[in-house]
C-alpha cells in the first residue's frame, strides 16, 4: 500500500512538472507573438532552465522550449545566440525523433533562418532542404507540409539573389497547392505572387505579369475584394501596370491599394505614405495635377512625422513634390523642396551619387528659369511692344528610386521591425 501511493505521489508530481513547462513555453510563445520582449526574457529564460534541470519532460516539449528562447533571440537581433538555443532543439528532436521525423523539420526550419540571417547561405538551405526532405517522407511529396517547406525554400533562395532556384522552389509549392486546394484558395494565391515576384527577378516583369494577376485573382475568389491580403499584390500589378507605361491601370490599382493600407494600417502609416508617393507621380503622368498634389503632400507630411525631415524617404516626396510644383509653375515653394531633397540625398548618399547628381542638375535648371522668369518680368514694362517670353524649356525631373524592400517573412520566420520593413516596402515580396 505504502509503495503504490509512492508511485502515484511521483506520477502526480511528474505530471505536475510537465504543466510547469508547458504553462512557461505557453507565457514565452504569447509574450513574443505580442512583441512584449521584456516579458518574454524572463518567461523563455525560466522554460530554458526548466528544460535543462533534471525532471523528465517530454522531448517535444524541452524541444520547443529551445525553440522559443532561439525565437526569442532572433527578435533581439542575436543570431549568434538564437542558433545556439535552435541547435539544442534539434538535439532532443533528433535523439527523440531521429533525424528524418516531421517533428525534427520544425528545428531545421529555425535554425536555417537564423543561419540565413547571418548570410550563411549554402549552410542554410541545407538545413531548410533537410526540412523539406522529412516533411516529404512524413507527409508525401504532394502533401502540403511539403508544400510548406518549398516556400520557405523559395524564400530563401530569392533572399539570397539565386531568383531561378527559387523559382523552381515555388513552382512546384503552386503545382502542389493548386492540386490539392483548387484555383480559387488564399495559399494558392499567396504561391503565385511568390512565384511572380522570383520570374520577375530571373526574367523581367512580362513573363511576371501572368502570375500577378492569377495570384489577385486567386485572393479574391477566396477572401473577397475588400481582403487587406490583396495589397501587396495589388501594388505588384501597378508597377507592372507602370512599366508598361499604362498609367490608368496604374491608378486603379494604387487608388485600391491605399484604400486597403489606410483601412487597415491608419491613414498615418509609412506605408500608406509610400502608395500616395506612388499614386502622385503617377497622377502626374495622367496630368491629374490636384489628385497627385494632394497625395504627394499627404506622402511628404508622413514621411516628415515619422523619419523626420533628413530621411532619404522624406527627400524623395520632397523631390516628387517639388518637380510637380514646377510643373505648375510655383517655382518659389518648388525650389525650396527641391534645395531640401538636393542637400539631404546628398549628405546621405554622397555626391558621387547618381541620384544626388540628377537631383542638384534638375535644381540648377529650375533655378535659372526663375532667374530669367524675373529677368523678363523686369524687361517687359521698358518694352514697347512686349513679346511674349519664350517658354523655358522644361527641365527633365530627376529620376523617383523606389528604395529597395527588405523581405517579408514566411510564415515561420519572425519578422523585422515594423517600421524598417514598411518604410522600405517595394515590390509585393513573398509572403
Amino acid at each position: 500500500m505504502f509503495r503504490y501511493f509512492w508511485f502515484a505521489t511521483l506520477a502526480m508530481t511528474g505530471a505536475a512538472q510537465g504543466t510547469d513547462l508547458v504553462v512557461l513555453n505557453a507565457a514565452c510563445k504569447a509574450a513574443l507573438q505580442g512583441n512584449n520582449l521584456a516579458t518574454a526574457e524572463q518567461s523563455c529564460q525560466d522554460a530554458e532552465q526548466e528544460a535543462r534541470s533534471k525532471r523528465k519532460y517530454a522531448p517535444e516539449l524541452l524541444a520547443e522550449a529551445y525553440d522559443n528562447l532561439g525565437d526569442l533571440e532572433l527578435a533581439r537581433g542575436k543570431l549568434a545566440e538564437a542558433e545556439v538555443a535552435y541547435r539544442r532543439g534539434i538535439s532532443v528532436r533528433d535523439r527523440a525523433f531521429g533525424k528524418y521525423a516531421a517533428e525534427t523539420a520544425v528545428s531545421y526550419e529555425k535554425i536555417g533562418n537564423a543561419l540565413f540571417q547571418q548570410k550563411k547561405y549554402p549552410e542554410a538551405e541545407v538545413l531548410l532542404a533537410r526540412a523539406l526532405e522529412n516533411r516529404e517522407k512524413a507527409f508525401g511529396v504532394q502533401s502540403r507540409e511539403a508544400a510548406d517547406s518549398l516556400n520557405v525554400l523559395g524564400i530563401a533562395a530569392i533572399r539570397a539573389g539565386d531568383a531561378a532556384k527559387a523559382e523552381g522552389y515555388f513552382q512546384r509549392c503552386v503545382d502542389i497547392r493548386e492540386k490539392l486546394f483548387g484555383a480559387r484558395h488564399a495559399d494558392v494565391g499567396r504561391a503565385y505572387q511568390n512565384l511572380a515576384v522570383a520570374v520577375q527577378a530571373a526574367k523581367g516583369v512580362e513573363a511576371a505579369a501572368p502570375l500577378y494577376g492569377r495570384a489577385l485573382a486567386a485572393l479574391e475568389a477566396s477572401l473577397g475584394k475588400e481582403a487587406p491580403a490583396l495589397v501587396d499584390t495589388l501594388e505588384s500589378l501597378a508597377r507592372v501596370a507602370s512599366t508598361r507605361k499604362d498609367a490608368q491601370a496604374a491608378d486603379a490599382y494604387w487608388r485600391r491599394a491605399l484604400a486597403l493600407r489606410e483601412s487597415a494600417q491608419g491613414p498615418e502609416h509609412l506605408a500608406v505614405a509610400l502608395v500616395l508617393n506612388e499614386l502622385g507621380v503617377n497622377a502626374l503622368q495622367l496630368k491629374q495635377l490636384d489628385v497627385a498634389e494632394q497625395a504627394l503632400r499627404r506622402a511628404l507630411e508622413i514621411r516628415e512625422k515619422a523619419l523626420g525631415v533628413n530621411n532619404l524617404l522624406t527627400a524623395e516626396a520632397a523631390s516628387n513634390l517639388g518637380v510637380l510644383l514646377n510643373s505648375m509653375g510655383d517655382l518659389d515653394n518648388a525650389l525650396v523642396l527641391l534645395r531640401h531633397a538636393a542637400a539631404v540625398t546628398h549628405v546621405g548618399l554622397g555626391g558621387g551619387n547618381p541620384l544626388t547628381q540628377a537631383r542638384w542638375k534638375y535644381l540648377v535648371q529650375v533655378e535659372r528659369a526663375l532667374i530669367q522668369a524675373e529677368a523678363d518680368a523686369q524687361a517687359a514694362p521698358q518694352m514697347s511692344k512686349p513679346a511674349a517670353p519664350e517658354a523655358p524649356e522644361t527641365p527633365e525631373p530627376p529620376p523617383v528610386v523606389t528604395q529597395a524592400a527588405e523581405m517579408p517573412p514566411a510564415e515561420t520566420v519572425p519578422p523585422p521591425s515594423a517600421a524598417k520593413q514598411e518604410e522600405k516596402k517595394g515590390w509585393g515580396w513573398p509572403f
